[in-house]
């Protein structure tokens, strides 16, 4: 093993020590991990190698990413039945995505913890001739070990945040090393390839090829299955409709008191709230009751009385449903400092007009092509009842801004396609699959 290998492995053991705290305490009292920690140590990994062809693997960290790569991973399918294709993530909501939207892929597993050993091991039964990296997540035993059993490497999708480039500016040695293990980057613009190119990634491997997120495929109620929903949920056809998706801690509380103010007014608007993560469905739940809200969750909406003011979204894999039965959305995660945005892409492909707060820098690219088409706005907290309140009196207004999202979607797709292209030298050795099969000591 080579000295940075001996200080990195290091310095990843002193990362976990530290962590171990945090790590117990979110297991054990918020009972988080429970289904990925030990798949992450490499427990009941498959043995994809036993098939005699080399595999493709896809990670995604997350459900954004997840959802990101559909058309791409669908496409290498079409092209490589019989490669085994696995798609690996790194929460436990972005492998139950997973699980959900890319039900072709033959494996669907956790990214393992990035300990010498258990990347080795995992490899090993892997058994990877191409590994694609969507976004980020830039772990280096995994793509080292990859690369050193025989593996091609690509980003992307590729993006880094302006924090994110800061950091690894610090580090060049380290960034250097990294990057220059890709055989391609397929990054999302011109934004994105200055911060790759100022971190040591070699120009020369980085290619702009668009955002996969607008090649998704997404859901499409019929006319008769909205109905059918919407009654359901126990929405009228005169009530106006506001979907509030991913929301993270504080961002509920805020726009609840703003929502208060609105209903004075407005007391026919209906919410539909969808917390970004499960484990805080009871949380938002008993906020609403502190806050003596008439609401009702979604696994109880039997239970509705019709008179309720929020649904509480307490199951996963629902809120494109939910914003095709909107009027108007809001994406959070982008009222907190700690998280950047979320993919608001998803209300603007059905045409709804979109909020979004000042935090948006994990999403700069969607926000600048949102102002650009003027498909939503982008507010600070207290500009966001001023706001709702022109578009619950403007119903032209909110088409208008709904039908420039149509119009944003269908100009921006293709970067499947392109991708696909500046893949192709990695893919040549998939071509002939059955014929060459594995050959590893």
């Amino acid at each position: 093993m080579n000295l940075f290998l001996i200080f990195y492995n290091f310095s990843l053991w002193l990362l976990a020590l530290l962590s171990l705290p945090k790590t117990l305490y979110s297991y054990f009292i918020l009972r988080k991990y429970r289904n990925s920690l030990s798949a992450r140590f490499g427990a009941h990994f498959p043995y994809v190698a036993e098939k005699g062809l080399p595999s493709i693997w896809i990670h995604a960290v997350s459900m954004g990413e997840t959802k990101a790569i559909v058309s791409l991973a669908r496409e290498l399918k079409q092209r490589f039945p019989s490669t085994p294709l696995i798609i690996s993530s790194t929460t436990e909501t972005g492998h139950a995505e997973a699980k959900r939207s890319l039900p072709f892929a033959d494996y669907h597993v956790y990214m393992p913890l990035d300990f010498r050993r258990v990347v080795q091991k995992i490899l090993k039964k892997a058994a990877p001739g191409l590994v694609l990296l969507c976004e980020s997540d830039f772990w280096y035993n995994f793509l080292y070990y990859a690369k050193q059993s025989g593996a091609a490497l690509a980003l992307v999708n590729g993006k880094i945040s302006e924090k994110s480039a800061f950091r690894l500016r610090w580090v060049p040695f380290f960034s250097k090393k990294l990057f220059s293990l890709f055989d391609k980057i397929c990054v999302q613009n011109q934004t994105y390839t200055k911060r790759f190119v100022k971190i040591g990634a070699p120009s020369d491997h980085i290619t702009i090829t668009g955002n996969l997120k607008f090649d998704d495929d997404y859901p499409q109620l019929t006319h008769d299955e909205t109905v059918l929903w919407r009654h359901k949920l126990g929405l009228e056809s005169d009530e106006i409709v506001l979907t509030i998706g991913s929301t993270h801690p504080t961002e509920e509380q805020s726009l609840i008191k703003i929502l208060k103010n609105i209903w004075k007014k407005y007391p026919k608007l209906r919410v539909i709230l969808v917390p970004r993560h499960p484990e805080r469905f009871k949380e938002v739940g008993l906020l609403l009751e502190k806050e003596r809200l008439l609401w009702v969750n979604f696994t109880d909406i039997n239970r509705r009385t019709g008179k309720e003011q929020v649904i509480l979204i307490d199951a996963m894999g629902l809120l494109r449903m939910c914003y095709q039965l909107s009027d108007m959305a809001i994406v959070a995660g982008s009222f907190t400092d700690r998280v950047g945005g979320h993919n608001l892409l998803e209300p603007c492909w059905y045409g709804k007009p979109v909020l979004v707060g000042p935090y948006t820098f994990s999403q700069q690219e969607l926000v600048d092509l949102m102002k650009q088409y003027k498909t939503g706005l982008q507010v600070f907290l207290d500009q966001v009842q001023e706001v709702l309140t022109r578009w619950l009196e403007n119903p032209n207004e909110r088409t208008e801004i709904g039908e420039r999202g149509f119009m944003m979607v269908s100009d921006l797709k293709g970067s499947t396609a392109r991708t696909i292209e500046v893949l192709e030298p990695l893919l040549s050795k998939f071509k002939t699959n059955e014929k060459h099969p594995l050959n590893r000591s």
